[in-house]
């Protein structure tokens, strides 16, 4: 009887020792942060729950909460929503090259660039969307100001992420047999009918896939939000990155920060299983082409 050779498994651990060396020892040490009183950033005690205690009576904290989840809302709609839109529009034309690199470009602009664009573009005055209402009469708006704080940030981030998505629904569409849509077609269906009732049926695994990038990612917004939102003395644009990153550095609060960052990532497993359970639950495997 041969002897089982296990050396397959040195060629593992370099990788398993890099993947915890950036992964799981961060999560860990910031777990034990969450556990330490701090003065500034001198550890005084190890073994407080306080940190988690304050969690439950953070009025900011449900505020972010409650933007996160406004902010990804709106997000699926201007990003995937949209993103599967114009996917539709671009395989339904005869040359959409021009049309995707176009609606794609956004995605690789630096967000400081086009945080700072949007900024004036909502300019309460001389801003471009104001100067188009003064025209046709309406008052100008205060559009990062409540209650369009979070619809203004999530419009921007729209006009980035659906040429991102567009091009993946765009290259699952793409793999769906003419022979198909000519079935379709000959039966006396319309484009819109082909679109809804054939055509996105059939990449229902990629719809998912992008909803939980979406979703995950809403979690992880910051960069539009500090560039937007630089001045928000009401924190009406307050998420939980933005938060987290202040009350860590700003407030240099680092029991309650790490806090922070172990219930953020727990709300991100949380929210991942959950789209896990309802994309084998009620979609099920797909026979994609």
């Amino acid at each position: 009887m041969k002897k089982k050779n296990n050396r397959h498994i040195l060629f593992v651990l370099p990788a398993l020792g890099l993947f915890s060396f950036i992964m799981i020892f961060p999560i860990g040490l910031t777990l034990v942060s969450s556990l330490v009183e701090w003065r500034r950033f001198i550890p005084q005690s190890f073994g407080t729950l306080e940190h988690y205690g304050r969690i439950f009576t953070d009025p900011v904290l449900v505020k972010a909460f409650r933007n996160n989840f406004v902010y990804i809302g709106l997000t699926l709609i201007f990003e995937g929503f949209i993103g599967l839109v114009l996917a539709g529009i671009a395989q339904n034309m005869k040359r959409s090259l021009g049309f995707r690199a176009v609606i794609f470009a956004p995605v690789i602009l630096p967000s400081i660039v086009i945080g700072t664009l949007w900024r004036q573009m909502y300019a309460t005055n001389g801003g471009l969307l104001n100067a188009l209402r003064e025209l046709i009469g309406l008052e100008p708006l205060v559009w990062l100001a409540p209650p369009y704080t979070m619809l203004s940030v999530s419009i921007v981030s729209g006009w980035i992420f659906a040429g991102y998505f567009m091009t993946i629904f765009y290259a699952s569409l793409s793999r769906i047999p003419t022979s198909v849509l000519e079935s379709a077609e000959i039966d006396g269906a319309g484009p819109m009918r082909i679109f809804f009732r054939i055509q996105v049926p059939l990449i229902k695994n990629m719809i998912m896939l992008a909803l939980l990038v979406i979703t995950t990612g809403g979690f992880k917004g910051f960069d539009l939000f500090q560039i937007l939102l630089r001045r928000d003395p009401l924190q009406s644009g307050v998420v939980l990155p933005t938060y987290l990153i202040r009350t860590f550095f700003e407030h240099k609060d680092i029991g309650y920060g790490s806090a922070l960052s172990v219930v953020l990532t727990l709300v991100v497993l949380l929210t991942m299983g959950i789209i896990h359970f309802g994309n084998k639950r009620f979609v099920g495997e797909i026979d994609e082409y």
